[in-house]
């Protein structure tokens, strides 16, 4: 039986069911100037409708038959079949977003394969149960014990329903939807002024939300989102507000109601007012005295969430255990303001000690392990979300899934985080809040189609919950997912103008950034000036951890690009920032980029010192984070020489890949071992090591990791003096390339085609190609590729009988032996002897081969000390012969 991922059916339709599917896409506007796409799309699905085996469905089948390529076909080389799916994959998005939304049948073409998926939208009404209706929004309920048991067999049956694809039944919401309303605890006032008791404002807005919240009745805002409102509309807590700025509150964070306020503590005593606002009209509703001793802060805030609820029209809830002990909520207030406030390293403090003083509080455990995963503590997040998880026992069903959707999220595991969040979505169907964690769920567990289904869902939420710009985000991150640029741009704009409108400057910015992203992907000018101009937003609001993240997307970018300048001028200021939050992943991320970006520009004891800095970080981060950090080291220790210490750091990041099952990890570990083993001299090891790595990084499909590896593959096979397969290999990495025009590794490939060319004895075509790369390793500072690019251009110069030019060529100033790769000043002085060999005195000759090979052998590479022996040989032993083989 055929199945979808991501929507698994009991029923799979019929082939003239699909086959009627297939005629409705085929006469779609969206499909109609796809021809290539279409019929691909024909031809796959014809062929497992007949249940032909996947050999047939394989890209070089598929290249010879469905695009008629020659039975020479090589998919290395052409990838037209890769490409077709890819695109066929998108405009099946479009259509289904679009004309096809209310087909009855869903033709898909997962990544990976070329097998296509056909499944029912909706299962069949005689096959499976329909879900729950959602629960009706009222104003008086049952007793609480009846609620629960309701709720539980309501959680327990979405679930089954979950398990079969049950979000399609939340596409569509019922007409008429009842919202409930909301209330947002906006914080209170310390009438004191003293900074020791400013605490309480964050304790009692925890503690007063949280029992709002309990009352399914009410929608109680979550407290990271008024954190934000506040930040963008500069607002501190006040114990009034006018009018005029109470509807702007209610613009920005869609709250029918607000609690405000104001407190006083004196000696062990704390007396609160707390008051209730209508957005709408401005009037207050409510104004509630309470007063305790300091210790019984959590009977204080039930008290008040008690009154504001009958105020409201609820019921009491009834006596019940409080969601705080008294001596964990000092701290734990603290670390969430923290936290809030963007500095998990501080959080951290806090919220350790509230774990210890309350161990089995699950709201403490889950306040800290989103400390831990904002400072990319993924390992010690996941245990502290379990033990959050572990200990809900006591709380309502709501409350229990809304723990368990935390650490499931937290722990990557998406398929069942995704049927918790369909749950409360399905339960809670005007709950804004759990539409947008479902749909951010799906777009994380790779299924971007099903996410953006459930943002269409959320649009036509009743206003003012459709209209709000985090919908138009989730819906570009899921079209981003997809790689769908053009729509991820669009939702991104319609994010930014909502964001716009309310006065939610951070959304903005955010949405800003995003779009930046895209431009910068579509190869759309002016991108660098959208992500200047979120930067400065959030710059200006004090969101520390959005201006390091907008650095450090700037300096990627850069860095991919090979602006190598700019880029780390960009990683020194994320790195600043991330220091001073204690932020360890941007930390991981700018030093990462601080020595790569050194290692291009041949500074390799600058480049080690930032590397080895980054390797304590990752290691705190986890063991699949340090296995890049140990490959690049590994690399920058081979330069200089190290091969030794340079071996041990590839083996040991193979052994770390291969225990935590990282495909990209086991191959790049590949790959390097293969150069590794290029330096010790043994080509055919090395392209052994290849071609074990190939394989894997083609899985992978990194088109950055797969570019590189092939030069240094097509280089080995060069060595090797395997001319046909070196042009294979590099015409593949040229492929790539033309997808990506301002690639860094465009330069390489200049290099990789002169070398070529030199080897083929194509001297014209040998100096074209290294003369640009020259030219661009000059103006990215890139100073050993500079070097080696010199050094091709002046023996190709030779070729052409040009030696005056060939020895302007080589006329730089002396190479920093100190600094720069050995293998690159080599093969410079190298060159240097060639040309001297023309030009110079037998003196000249002996005097610069000697210093070379003293060089080589210091450094003790093998592979160096026999090209420079062998050089030695040729200038010393033949200084007449002919240009043609002094070059060669």
């Amino acid at each position: 039986m055929l199945e979808t991922a991501g929507a698994p059916s009991l029923s799979t339709p019929a082939a003239e069911v699909v086959l009627r599917e297939l005629d409705r896409i085929g006469g779609s506007r969206s499909f109609r100037r796809a021809e290539q796409c279409l019929r691909l799309l024909g031809h796959i699905t014809r062929l497992t409708l007949e249940g032909h085996n996947d050999g047939e469905l394989k890209e070089y089948a598929l290249g010879v038959t469905v695009f008629q390529r020659p039975e020479s076909y090589d998919p290395r080389i052409d990838p037209v079949v890769r490409l077709e799916a890819r695109r066929l994959r998108l405009k099946l998005a479009e259509y289904y977003q679009d004309e096809g939304i209310d087909d009855p049948v869903v033709i898909d073409l997962p990544k990976g394969g070329y097998v296509p998926q056909f499944r029912f939208r909706r299962v069949p009404e005689s096959e499976v149960e329909a879900p729950p209706e959602p629960i009706t929004p009222q104003l008086a309920a049952p007793p609480r014990g009846y609620r629960d048991r309701r709720i539980w067999l309501a959680v327990t049956a979405v679930l089954l329903v979950a398990a079969v694809g049950s979000w399609f039944a939340f596409r569509k919401l019922p007409q008429g939807l009842p919202v409930r309303a909301s209330v947002a605890v906006l914080g209170f006032r310390d009438l004191s002024g003293h900074d020791e008791t400013s605490w309480i404002s964050s304790a009692l807005s925890e503690a007063i939300n949280v029992d709002l919240g309990k009352d399914q009745r009410l929608r109680a805002l979550p407290l990271d989102n008024v954190s934000r409102m506040q930040r963008e509309l500069s607002l501190l807590p006040q114990p009034t507000y006018s009018t005029k700025l109470l509807q702007r509150i209610r613009t920005n964070l869609e709250s029918d109601y607000v609690v405000t306020g104001s407190y006083l503590r004196a000696g062990n005593r704390i007396h609160l007012n707390a008051m209730l606002f209508d957005t709408r009209s401005g009037l207050q509703l409510a104004a509630i005295s309470n007063e305790a001793d300091d210790d019984k802060l959590p009977e204080i805030a039930a008290l008040s969430a008690g009154r504001i609820r009958a105020r409201l029209g609820l019921r009491e809830l009834g006596t019940e255990s409080r969601p705080f002990e008294a001596s964990a909520l000092e701290p734990f207030a603290r670390g969430m303001q923290s936290l809030r406030e963007g500095d998990p390293f501080n959080a951290r403090t806090f919220l350790e000690k509230a774990a210890a003083a309350a161990p089995s509080n699950p709201l403490v455990r889950a306040g800290l392990a989103q400390t831990y995963l904002a400072l990319g503590m993924d390992i010690q997040a996941g245990e502290e979300a379990h033990r959050a998880f572990n200990g809900t026992a006591a709380m309502g069903r709501v409350e229990q899934l809304e723990i368990e959707g935390l650490y499931r999220t937290i722990t990557n595991d998406w398929p069942r985080a995704i049927q918790v969040y369909q749950a409360l979505v399905t339960l809670f169907p005007d709950d804004l809040e759990y539409g947008l964690r479902l749909a951010a769920a799906e777009t994380s567990g790779g299924k971007g189609q099903d996410a953006l289904g459930v943002v269409h869902a959320l649009g036509g939420l009743p206003p003012p919950l459709g209209s709000d710009p985090r919908i138009d985000m989730a819906e570009a991150r899921a079209a981003g997912a997809l790689s769908d640029f053009a729509h991820t741009r669009k939702a991104a704009q319609s994010s930014a103008e909502k964001a716009n409108a309310r006065g939610a400057r951070l959304q903005y910015a955010k949405a800003r950034l995003l779009e930046a992203g895209a431009m910068q992907n579509l190869g759309i000018a002016g991108y660098a000036d959208v992500r200047a101009e979120a930067r400065e937003i959030c710059a200006e609001l004090g969101d520390r951890a959005c201006v390091a993240a907008a650095y450090r997307v700037e300096a990627n970018n850069l860095l991919a690009t090979g602006e190598l300048r700019g880029a780390r001028r960009s990683y020194e200021k994320a790195l600043e920032i991330a220091i001073s939050m204690g932020n360890s992943p941007e930390k991981l991320n700018a030093l990462h980029g601080l020595g790569y970006a050194a290692n291009l520009q041949g500074d390799l004891p600058q480049a080690e010192i930032y590397l080895r800095a980054a390797l304590p970080v990752a290691s705190q981060l986890g063991r699949q984070q340090q296995y890049p950090i140990v490959l690049d080291l590994a690399d920058v220790l081979a330069q200089q020489g190290h091969l030794s210490e340079a071996g041990e750091k590839i083996e040991e990041a193979l052994r770390t890949s291969q225990q935590t099952g990282e495909r990209e990890g086991i191959g790049l570990s590949e790959a390097a071992l293969a150069h590794l083993l290029e330096l010790q001299d043994k080509g055919a090891d090395a392209l052994a090591k290849y071609r074990e790595a190939l394989p894997i990084l083609r899985e992978v499909g990194d088109p950055f990791l797969m570019t590189g590896t092939l030069l240094d593959f097509g280089n080995a096979q060069l060595e090797q003096g395997n001319l046909d397969g070196a042009r294979k290999t590099f015409d593949e990495a040229a492929a790539i390339v033309r997808r990506y025009p301002d690639f860094l590794w465009s330069l390489d490939l200049q290099l990789a085609q002169a070398r070529l060319s030199l080897y083929e004895r194509h001297y014209s075509d040998a100096a074209s190609h290294s003369r640009l790369a020259l030219q661009g390793f000059q103006a990215t500072g890139r100073a050993g590729d500079r070097l080696q690019a010199a050094a091709v251009l002046a023996r190709a110069l030779i070729g052409l009988g040009s030696v005056t030019d060939a020895a302007k060529t080589v006329a730089l100033p002396a190479p920093n032996r100190a600094r720069l790769p050995i293998q690159s000043v080599i093969q410079y002085e190298m060159a240097h002897c060639y040309v001297l060999a023309k030009t110079g005195s037998r003196a000249e000759v002996v005097a610069a081969t000697n210093a070379m090979l003293m060089n080589a052998s210091h450094y003790r590479i093998p592979r160096v000390q026999r090209e420079a022996l062998e050089v030695s040989q040729a200038t010393l032993g033949s200084l007449n012969h002919s240009a043609d083989a002094v070059a060669r």
